[in-house]
């Protein structure tokens, strides 16, 4: 990888960095930024994604699943030859939970309730930020640099980025129809999960067997 192309991405993880940091702050001191209760009642008015998709998007991207498929995948890699990619994705599987879990107690945002929204859906932690859509980020988004980087069929290609492109358009979608996560807790999840990932994939790139 190029110094240039290097510094480039090191500039665009500090701007992500600072966006979510700053993200955080205003959830810690606001329970509701401006257009969240808006933009969630004009959500839940629409009839898609529904329950069932909803639901079905919730479970595939909760962290706990997220981590065990995660495992399952860096060993996969691991015995394909492809160990130092292996490393680096559980390292940042390490970090995921602890970096999530800090992030929510340290803002400890309330969730959104009935007399705001719709709630359509169970939850068990601070709403800041969505974890589900936080460990979407990281594992969909790793699986979307894998589509691109393997050596794999087209056909096998292609099914790998869409699903997972899928998966990281749905998750935010899908949280605030629920009722479970405000509009900018999502767009936390997105941030916080992109700041865990693009190291990951920039680790990949320098250190990692050649794709």
């Amino acid at each position: 990888m190029s110094t240039r192309l290097t510094a480039s991405a090191a500039l665009v993880w500090l701007v992500l960095l600072s966006l979510s940091i700053t993200l955080s702050v205003l959830a810690a001191v606001h329970d509701t930024l401006p257009a969240d209760t808006r933009i969630a009642s004009w959500a839940q008015g629409l009839a898609f994604p529904g329950q069932t998709l909803a639901d079905a998007v919730r479970f595939i991207t909760s962290t706990q699943l997220i981590l065990a498929g995660g495992g399952a995948l860096a060993l996969l890699l691991w015995l394909l030859g492809f160990r130092r990619e292996a490393l680096v994705l559980t390292a940042g599987l390490v970090i995921l939970p602890l970096l999530q879990f800090g992030i929510k107690e340290m803002v400890d945002r309330p969730r959104p309730i009935e007399e705001m929204v719709e709630l359509r859906g169970s939850f068990s932690s601070p709403s800041f930020p969505s974890g589900h859509v936080m460990s979407s980020t990281y594992f969909y988004g790793f699986l979307a640099y894998l589509a691109v980087t393997l050596p794999l069929a087209t056909p096998t290609r292609a099914l790998l980025a869409t699903l997972s492109w899928a998966v990281l358009v749905l998750t935010g979608p899908a949280n605030v129809w629920l009722g479970v996560h405000w509009p900018s807790d999502v767009l936390g999840g997105y941030a916080w999960g992109t700041v865990l990932l693009l190291p990951v994939i920039l680790a990949c790139q320098r250190f990692g067997r050649h794709l």
